[in-house]
């Protein structure tokens, strides 16, 4: 679980993932955090704390986007 995790930096300027972060008044950067954290591939750390929450197709819609990236 130490493993780094790369996002490639197109997938910040995806339309779906700047359409979450508008949603939830944020960056794309922590939309992608947040994915990781509930998704369970990162640990959710205290300085690093979520203030929101994504919704189950806003996980899947990110689930889809990350796998296109890594295919």
């Amino acid at each position: 679980m130490n493993e780094l995790i790369d996002i490639p930096t197109a997938l910040y300027n995806d339309e779906a993932v700047c359409f979450i972060a508008d949603r939830y008044h944020t960056t794309p950067q922590k939309v992608m955090r947040c994915f990781l954290v509930q998704a369970g591939l990162v640990p959710d750390t205290e300085e690093e704390a979520i203030a929101f929450h994504l919704e189950n197709n806003e996980i899947e819609i990110l689930r889809g986007l990350t796998y296109c990236s890594h295919t």
